[in-house]
């Protein structure tokens, strides 16, 4: 059985139904994406989870040739020059995305469009429906379902340091200090046997 995030659709009258089957949201790593992801065309989305719970949306796309894996490991990626201006959400732990698949290249363009319109947190251009029908309508699930790494209220993990503790210059003199002491202790005991 099938269980790939797929887009159905039905046409009646001259209105295309789609139904948008969207994968679980998974955290935007390159490995999750990598062994995650297919590499078919569809519509994929990047969430950053505010407090670690409430889901804002970053980006959305739509990806033909390359497929949904080579779009979303160029776009989840921090180091990338197109991310500067989300490049704290993507390094944050908190970054998430979700996919569909949709292997009809008209039927991709008008569920993006229609995403897009709806999408009102979106910056840019969207696209035009294909024309095809006289009306296009989508239906999602009600909810998202998240796959955490963390619980909601722990908090991310901070950085392991860079190379241990860094002495300031007050506790290098202090540790020369203490040295120094133990030095001229030592002597007076020597010369006091």
């Amino acid at each position: 059985m099938d269980q790939t995030p797929k887009i159905s659709k039905e046409v009646h009258r001259g209105c295309a139904y789609y139904s948008i089957g969207w994968s679980v949201l998974e955290t935007a790593s390159r490995s999750r994406i990598i062994g995650g992801v297919p590499s078919l065309p569809g519509i994929w989305e990047l969430y950053w989870l505010e407090h670690s719970r409430i889901p804002r949306l970053l980006k959305m796309g739509r990806a033909w040739h390359g497929g949904v894996r080579h779009a979303l490991r160029f776009e989840a990626d921090p180091e990338e020059r197109v991310n500067r201006d989300i490049r704290s959400y993507l390094a944050s732990g908190d970054c998430y995305f979700r996919y569909t698949i949709c292997e009809n290249a008209p039927d991709l363009t008008d569920v993006y469009s229609v995403l897009f319109s709806l999408r009102h947190e979106l910056q840019g251009e969207g696209c035009e429906p294909s024309g095809r029908y006289r009306e296009v309508r989508i239906q999602e699930p009600q909810e998202m379902e998240i796959r955490r790494v963390r619980k909601p209220r722990e908090p991310s993990p901070s950085p392991e340091p860079f190379g241990g503790h860094v002495p300031n210059m007050f506790d290098v003199l202090r540790e020369m200090r203490r040295l120094e002491g133990e030095q001229s202790r030592e002597q007076n005991r020597d010369q006091g046997e």
